[in-house]
């Protein structure tokens, strides 16, 4: 069964199936509502009822607070029309950047540095994520994380992990040369350093989730802010991990920085360092009046959670940002 779907303030309508939540109607029309992962993880679809019957399908646990929910506000994309509804929800602008890819770095055995150099400004906070367009695929996007703070060198920058069957990273790795084009949407998300407040900082990382938060760093370096910042960056194996040289220079050059690498796996006897990112993150100190930023898959992003509610920390001190595949 159909039913309209009406969009505020824009007055955008169409039809959406009872089995098609309203990010997937909506494209299926043309519209682009606001959206990263479309898969209730990153909470960018965060829309509000004002009218009319639908059903909510899981999502991430904090992407809607109690008094959120109490307000109305839903995830869109996981969210089924069960009548006709009409919504408070943010379309997204068609603005579009061409770029040229400047530099393409490999990292780690599967993560590479992509550069670009857009055609004119690209607008973006610290910890925002940018939509790229799939080369011969105009209509598929993939979203990555600018790795470095506006203004740094004209160019963005991405660490993009090579996925089995991924049809954007298989064309990054084994087929991309600089000077190729890509198109990039407007910048989203709200993963950003919250400028109102002095707390020390908390950061968890796990693999090329530190892209943003590597950026949140550069950024408070280059602010002069000098409260302390502890990161704990996690990766299954060694050679998974990428950047660690910088992140030791970074640690003894700004004493307020800390930086606590872990490693999953066990066999590697070379290891010397922590174990297992989220038990030594529990076994290290007091959280409870940290700001804290999570970039991960969403089963760390999840537990991290858990474990921070449990040590007290409140939920509005806690951002995220789950990198889960998409397309």
């Amino acid at each position: 069964m159909e039913y309209e779907i009406c969009l505020e303030p824009s007055g955008i309508r169409f039809m959406a199936d009872e089995h098609q939540n309203i990010v997937e109607a909506a494209k299926q029309h043309g519209i682009s509502i606001k959206h990263g992962c479309a898969s209730g993880s990153c909470g960018d679809c965060k829309g509000t009822i004002l009218s009319g019957a639908s059903e909510q399908g899981p999502f991430m646990p904090l992407l809607l607070l109690p008094t959120e929910r109490a307000a109305g506000m839903a995830i869109l994309c996981k969210l089924y029309p069960r009548s006709d509804l009409r919504l408070h929800a943010e379309v997204v602008r068609k603005d579009t950047w061409k770029t040229e890819i400047t530099q393409l770095t490999p990292l780690a055995w599967n993560v590479l540095e992509l550069r670009l150099r857009p055609e004119r400004p690209y607008p973006y906070r610290t910890g925002q994520y940018a939509r790229i367009a799939i080369p011969g695929r105009p209509d598929q996007w993939r979203s990555y994380s600018m790795a470095t703070p506006p203004g740094t060198t004209g160019e963005l920058v991405f660490h993009i992990r090579e996925l089995p069957g991924g049809i954007f990273s298989q064309w990054l790795f084994h087929t991309a040369q600089r000077g190729d084009a890509l198109i990039l949407g407007a910048a989203q998300g709200e993963f950003a350093l919250s400028p109102d407040n002095d707390r020390d900082m908390l950061c968890i990382a796990a693999g090329t989730g530190l892209a943003p938060i590597e950026a949140m760093i550069q950024e408070s370096i280059a602010l002069g802010r000098t409260r302390p910042i502890h990161l704990f960056y996690g990766a299954r194996k060694r050679a998974d991990f990428y950047h660690l040289e910088e992140l030791t220079r970074w640690s003894q050059q700004y004493p307020h920085i800390t930086i606590t690498s872990t490693l999953s796996d066990r066999q590697d006897a070379s290891w010397t360092g922590a174990h297992r990112l989220l038990p030594t993150v529990a076994a290290s100190g007091h959280w409870k009046d940290h700001e804290v930023y999570l970039c991960g898959s969403p089963g760390m992003i999840e537990a991290a959670i858990d474990l921070l509610l449990s040590h007290d920390v409140r939920h509005d001190h806690i951002h995220f940002d789950a990198f889960a595949p998409n397309g």
